[in-house]
């Protein structure tokens, strides 16, 4: 029985040399009917997915006894084993296999272009692994805090890229391929991009300025000009916040670094200030050991450094005292707990102690060398008018 057209030479060489005679005798015996044949391509068929579940089963394994890389390895060639060994069978079943011949007589290559695919898949498979590699070191650092969220998935990017560009510019090299007209085009259109995407490009740089200079983490409480908030994300071209109104707002980085930036977050503690204008006649000393006792014990303030009082200037109806106490790792709503408690707390001392803050008011009094005007009376306005 004849699985194939043998009308010449090769294809007869090719059933000979993968058809051995056995084979040829199994295919006689036993597959000689199509019902036959798609019984075993269902059996083939499910020994196939089994094999791939054994696959995933045996890297679970060797991943406890070995390590993932060794894992991976072993399950890719246990995967290839097992297509390979699934495509030769199927080809047995259907009288096929002189197919497999004429596939691999036209893959036929000379020793250097053999050289050249070998070359080519080692150097792919040692830029995959690289990245894995680099990857999961990436992913180390993330747990233990060395880098941000945002540094994390930038650097992910980046040496991807990078390992990826390098790779494909020694498999070039390798084919014999010039980089040179590459490298002018390339250059070329990174000049048309530039030009035609300038603030894309400044953000994209302020980015990665944000990512080695790290002024400031998913998390922090930054201020940048009339904008204050919580960060939320940071990516290669724009920096989230929400501000304290609920408001998300979306800032290019390239404006972040060219704004003052304020981060009230990095020194986990935050100086709150509150003013207290008193009477002019009232003794400062004691106003201000008044005020220093009044929130020396309270929860919303820290007791190191210690609460501090300056007289910071004469106002119109006081003189003004600046209260000065730090909270701990501060937000918005420490900041306010903090300020109501600490006015709440001088209030009830004041009025404990009997000092007065003044209402604004102004005073009128009239100069010692001054001289009064008095009103004509309504006789000698009317002459007046008549003699004029």
């Amino acid at each position: 029985m004849f699985d194939g057209p043998i009308s010449n030479g090769t294809v007869s060489i090719a059933q000979s040399s993968l058809r051995p005679n056995p084979i040829a005798e199994f295919q006689a015996t036993y597959l000689s009917s199509i019902e036959v044949q798609l019984l075993a391509t269902v059996i083939l068929a499910g020994s196939v997915v089994l094999g791939l579940k054994f696959g995933r089963r045996l890297e679970s394994v060797l991943t406890r006894r070995y390590g993932r890389h060794v894992a991976e390895a072993s399950r890719v060639l246990w995967l290839l084993g097992v297509v390979v060994g699934g495509v030769y069978l199927l080809s047995i079943v259907w009288h096929v296999t002189y197919m497999l011949r004429i596939v691999m007589a036209a893959l036929a290559v000379d020793r250097w272009t053999a050289i050249q695919q070998l070359l080519t898949v080692a150097v792919a498979l040692i830029a995959y692994l690289l990245m894995r590699f680099v990857n999961r070191s990436i992913d180390k650092l993330a747990e233990t805090s060395s880098v941000t969220k945002h540094q994390s998935e930038v650097a992910y990017h980046v040496s991807d890229v990078g390992i990826a560009g390098a790779a494909a510019t020694v498999i070039l090299t390798v084919w014999g391929i010039d980089l040179t007209n590459i490298f002018i085009g390339a250059g070329a259109i990174t000049a048309i991009v530039g030009l035609a995407a300038r603030e894309t490009l400044a953000a994209m740089i302020a980015g990665f300025i944000l990512l080695f200079s790290r002024p400031f983490r998913v998390g922090d409480w930054i201020e940048i000009d009339r904008h204050s908030g919580i960060v939320k994300d940071v990516t290669i071209f724009n920096t989230k916040i929400q501000t304290f109104s609920d408001e998300h707002v979306l800032i290019p980085n390239d404006k972040i670094t060219e704004s003052h930036l304020t981060n009230l977050s990095r020194n986990d503690q935050l100086r709150v200030e509150i003013e207290v204008g008193v009477d002019y006649d009232t003794d400062l000393e004691h106003a201000r050991q008044v005020i220093v006792e009044a929130v020396s014990g309270l929860d919303e303030i820290k007791s190191s450094p210690n609460p501090k009082v300056v007289a910071k200037r004469f106002a119109d109806s006081s003189i003004l005292l600046e209260l000065r106490v730090w909270i701990g790792d501060p937000t918005m709503r420490r900041k306010w707990n903090a300020q109501t408690a600490a006015i709440e707390a001088i209030k009830q001392a004041f009025d404990r102690e009997g000092i007065t803050i003044p209402y604004p008011q102004r005073v009128q009094s009239a100069r010692g060398d001054g001289f009064d005007v008095d009103a004509p009376s309504s006789d000698e306005t009317i002459v007046g008018v008549e003699s004029e």
